[in-house]
Order: structure tokens, then sequence, then C-alpha cells
């Protein structure tokens, strides 16, 4: 039997009460900040929390799930995918936030940063590069129908954080994706490879451009993303210059400060620009970090249990740097792993969305921030399974 939307409304009213458990994702993360806010102003007691933090319920209740899978039945209480309120197959691997942004349209007016939010969380499911093709043709459809058509548009151009809305010395410091040592954060670097062109941005000095940045890359790289492509641009929506640098920043805004922060996207425009500001000056502060693993390629292989981890030292950080992020950084470009795991001060560090989603959620972890801690790697072999 088919749910609507307007279900989950009718349960947290009648029952008072809601729990909606999510997985510590972009798009589950955005799903779940997203039916906050359409619950706002249900009388009800709504608790959200991430799957390895959800506490069972003491009596009777619903709970939503989004990206989580039940591991044991819960006596009295009822577990229920969002999938069935949104028309999305469980077995689907497409954004939970588009089919959800497309089912609240029938019951709210949407407001134009919260559409753009959606392309973004879509954007972040991507495994490589977020520049992923085969993601946006598998999205096309339910993209097309989930944000109106004046607030995107797809063009061929320079994949460049912020351009061509922002100044090309501006767009190569902000680009991480793919991320290129010596320019990005690097604003000698980029006023360096910006003079090749010097400001005639025609066929040919795009070329010139592209041959040196080539060449950067190729320096550390077998196979050399593409800088030049499609590219998914966001109109008319006040303080979104790009989608890819907002993916970018909420992933380190997350690893600072955790997911639950980022519950608010929904609810307050200012995280995201908070989040903006962040990443910029985070990822600066590590920047010599990053070009020292890509110049080194200093990324051991083990395989732990079957699976098989990328293992990054940062034991010479004092402090530590945004795991999840870099580790996206890394796997843009293709030298990370699918997992990678941090040692620092003997410690072994795994971000969090490297954890089976299940709930409720049966072992006990160390946790700060955005990453477990455990003392062996074979600790991590049990956790991921």
């Amino acid at each position: 039997m088919s749910r609507t939307i307007s279900e989950i409304l009718s349960i947290a009213s009648t029952h008072r009460s809601l729990h909606i458990v999510y997985a510590p994702n972009l798009d589950s993360i955005y799903s779940a900040s997203l039916i906050l806010r359409v619950l706002r102003d249900v009388e009800a007691d709504i608790q959200l929390a991430p799957f390895y933090s959800a506490q069972k319920p003491i009596s009777s209740t619903t709970i939503i799930s989004i990206g989580v899978m039940q591991r044991t039945a819960l006596s009295g209480s009822r577990f229920l995918l969002i999938d069935d309120f949104i028309g999305r197959d469980p077995k689907s691997l497409q954004s939970y936030s588009l089919y959800l942004l497309r089912a609240v349209k029938n019951i709210w007016i949407i407001p134009k940063p919260i559409e753009a939010l959606a392309l973004t969380s879509m954007l972040s499911l991507s495994r490589w590069s977020l520049y992923d093709e085969k993601l946006l043709e598998a999205h096309k459809p339910l993209l097309t129908e989930a944000i109106a058509s004046e607030l995107w548009d797809y063009i061929t151009t320079l994949r460049l954080f912020g351009y061509p809305n922002r100044d090309l010395v501006s767009a190569l410091e902000k680009t991480i994706d793919p991320y290129i040592p010596g320019v990005s954060f690097d604003d000698e670097g980029c006023r360096r490879i910006a003079q090749i062109v010097r400001d005639k941005i025609d066929d040919e000095g795009i070329k010139k451009l592209l041959d040196e940045l080539n060449k950067i890359l190729a320096t550390y790289l077998k196979s050399v993303p593409s800088i030049f492509g499609g590219k998914i641009t966001i109109k008319g929506v006040e303080g979104f210059e790009d989608p890819y640098e907002a993916v970018y920043s909420l992933y380190t805004y997350m690893d600072l400060k955790g997911s639950e922060p980022l519950l608010y996207l929904c609810l307050n425009n200012s995280i995201l620009y908070i989040a903006i500001s962040k990443y910029a000056t985070t990822l600066k502060a590590f920047k010599n970090l990053i070009d020292e693993i890509i110049k080194n390629q200093s990324i051991r292989r083990v395989i732990v249990k079957g699976v098989r981890l990328g293992i990054i030292d940062i034991s010479s950080e004092s402090s530590i740097p945004p795991l999840y992020t870099i580790h996206r950084i890394l796997r843009a470009i293709g030298i990370a792993d699918e997992l990678s795991v941090y040692v620092h001060g003997g410690e072994y560090l795994l971000p969090l969305q490297f954890i089976e989603p299940r709930w409720p959620f049966d072992r006990e972890l160390n946790i700060e921030k955005n990453y477990a801690v455990f003392s062996s790697l074979q600790d991590i072999g049990d956790a991921i399974h």
C-alpha cells in the first residue's frame, strides 16, 4: 500500500512523538533536516539522531529511518523506511533528498536555498569526483521533476569552484575537486597560473591553462581528471555560488562539529554560509599535509578481515584534520581507496561514514566529532562489517 509524506505529519500529530534515525552522509542528513522543517509546527516530541547514537525508545513509538536498515525488531515500536513515504525503492542508490523534495512540494512551497541544497546533497553521493556524469545521468529525470528549472543549469566550462561567476584566481584557489598541489589554497600559485591566460579566457587561453594544470597533475597521478567538462551551476539563489564547493564545505563542517548541527540546514540558511567560511580556513591550515600525501603517495594498503583499507599517517599533525573531507579530496583524484583509516599517536581514526548504518547499533564506540577512535585495525575490521 502506497503512503504519502502527509502520513508522517499525521503519525507525529496523532502519537505526539516520532524518532528519526539517519545515516551520517549529506544526502540522509539533508533529508532528516527537511522532515524536521516540515514538522516544526507539529506539537510532538521529534527526536533525530545518527544510527550510532540513537537510543532505543523506552515506550512504543514510530521510528523512521533514512539510509539506515533495521538490525533487530523492537517490541511495541514500528520501524518504517522513509522510502515508503516518498516512492523510492529501498534497493535504489538514488538520492533520498530529491525523492523527498519532490514529495514535500505537494504540501509546502519550498524556498530556493532548500531546493539548491537538495541538488548539493545529490552530488555528494558520488563515489569519486563530484563531477560524476554517470551519477547525474542516473538522476536527470528525478532532478528535473524535483528542482525548478530556473534554479539550475548544466553547462560545459572549467570545473573550478565558483567558475564562471567567480574570477579565475579565486576559483583556482578554492577548487579541491580536483585538488592541484601548488595551486589549491595557494594564492601565489594561483596568480602564477592565471598569468598564463592574462585574463583572456578564450579558447586559446583555456587550452594554455589546461595544459599547465594537467602538467602539474600528471606529475603525481596516473590518470589526470578532466578540468573541463559538464558542470551544474545554480541560478538566482543568493549566497549560493557553487554546489560542488557547498558539498566540500558541508563535509568539512561535519568533520569539525559532527552531523547534528547540519540538521538545521533547512531551518537556518546561515549554517551553509558558516560552513563555507570554515571550509576555506580549515583546509588551508592542512594544505601541507594534503600536498605531502599526494606528492609522496604515502598511503599504506592493508587487508583486514577481507576489507581493503588505505592507512594514512597523520601523527605529525598537532590537531586532527577534517578526515572524511581529506579522504574525499584524495578519492576524487584516484589516490585513496574506498575506506581510509588514519593513524595518530598510536590510535586508529575512522570517519563514521565508513561504518555500516544499521540500528539498533549494538557496539560501543569511542566517538570524537565525526570519527571513531580504535586501538587496532582488527577492531576496525569488526566495526565496518
